[in-house]
């Protein structure tokens, strides 16, 4: 078996699928589906990626085409099977095609914000992840490893990086945007991530200040409330500060936070839920007419600048040689093996 054969990236992502959808793929943790499609046949290595903007599956199986999507979700449990049978948008590459679906992936090139600076430690972040779980082989080690090593060097070529090309900067320009330029405050930042972080650094270049910050690690909390010059609320109190705040950002994840649905005031002005799932929903039923962002929205209103065309010219070229090597290096071991025979 070559260093190709086999391997495959099933997925979806905020191109073709909506946010809803996305939402309930990752109903289950990868720790516990990881595991849960090897036991099940579902594939021999498996690793599992979810962001933002996209879920995916990378895995070895020697199945091919169609077979391998209908056996994932023959081996997911049983309501989570459905939901990935039924999924829109769903994509599926192999060998070589997966190999440079993922070095994309992880230099930015498909995110919906381009050169995005998050997105390369979370492709690395869950390959060592399925690795501590036992999720992975010599296939995905050497897939990963190549594929990483490429996008690195696509992304110095194309100056990714630099600045802060991120979802969190770009719903703050969005947000900033919507509000015509009003100066609404305070702004609660739920979370202390490199997101909220993102969003909130933004926010203060766009002239926004009185920031408030809490998140469940108040450490956390309070170095981000120090970079913008805000305060901390205790996690504990975070639904009544809410109440009292011009924008609501949150740039958690993991579903829907406890909210009891008691209108009080005018309330936020904005809602800005960045969370896959999303965790604002209950709050936004109790203030409608707030302006509300969430990644579907943002995904319609990102643009590809002319400085972004040169960058992913530059990327793409790189990966491409990448891709050269790859394929060059792969015959040369083959004929090495066929002499050897």
């Amino acid at each position: 078996m070559n260093r190709v054969e086999g391997v495959f990236c099933a997925g979806v992502d905020h191109h073709a699928t909506p946010l809803a959808m996305r939402e309930r793929l990752v109903s289950l943790p990868g720790d516990r589906l990881t595991p849960h499609l090897i036991e099940h046949d579902g594939a021999e290595e498996v690793v599992f990626l979810s962001t933002c903007n996209r879920v995916e599956i990378y895995g070895v199986s020697g199945r091919r085409g169609p077979d391998i999507a209908e056996a994932l979700g023959r081996a997911m449990p049983q309501g989570l099977g459905e939901v990935w049978r039924s999924a829109r948008g769903m994509y599926l590459h192999e060998g070589l095609a997966c190999w440079r679906h993922l070095s994309e992936v992880s230099s930015g090139l498909r995110s919906m914000v381009i050169g995005e600076a998050e997105i390369l430690g979370q492709v690395r972040a869950a390959y060592h992840r399925s690795r501590e779980l036992g999720g992975t082989g010599k296939a995905m080690h050497t897939l990963f490893q190549s594929a990483l090593r490429a996008a690195r060097a696509a992304r110095q070529a194309a100056g990714f990086g630099q600045g802060d090309p991120s979802v969190g900067r770009c719903a703050a320009e969005v947000m900033s945007e919507e509000l015509g330029g009003q100066q609404v405050g305070p702004i609660l930042i739920l979370g202390a991530g490199h997101t909220a972080r993102s969003f909130g650094m933004a926010a203060l270049e766009k002239g926004f200040g009185n920031f408030w910050v809490s998140s469940r690690t108040m450490e956390r909390a309070a170095a981000l409330a120090g970079e913008l010059g805000g305060h901390t609320v205790s996690w504990s109190s975070w639904g009544e500060a809410a109440r009292a705040c011009g924008i609501l950002a949150s740039a958690l994840s993991g579903g829907e936070l406890g909210w009891e649905n008691v209108r009080i005031g005018t309330g936020p002005a904005a809602l800005v839920d960045l969370g896959v799932p999303r965790t604002l929903t209950r709050v936004r039923d109790s203030y409608p007419g707030a302006i509300w962002l969430d990644l579907e929205v943002l995904a319609k209103r990102s643009e590809v600048v002319p400085d972004s065309l040169r960058s992913i010219h530059r990327a793409e070229e790189v990966l491409r040689a990448h891709e050269l090597w790859w394929v060059a290096n792969e015959s040369r071991e083959q004929t090495s093996r066929g002499w050897g025979g």
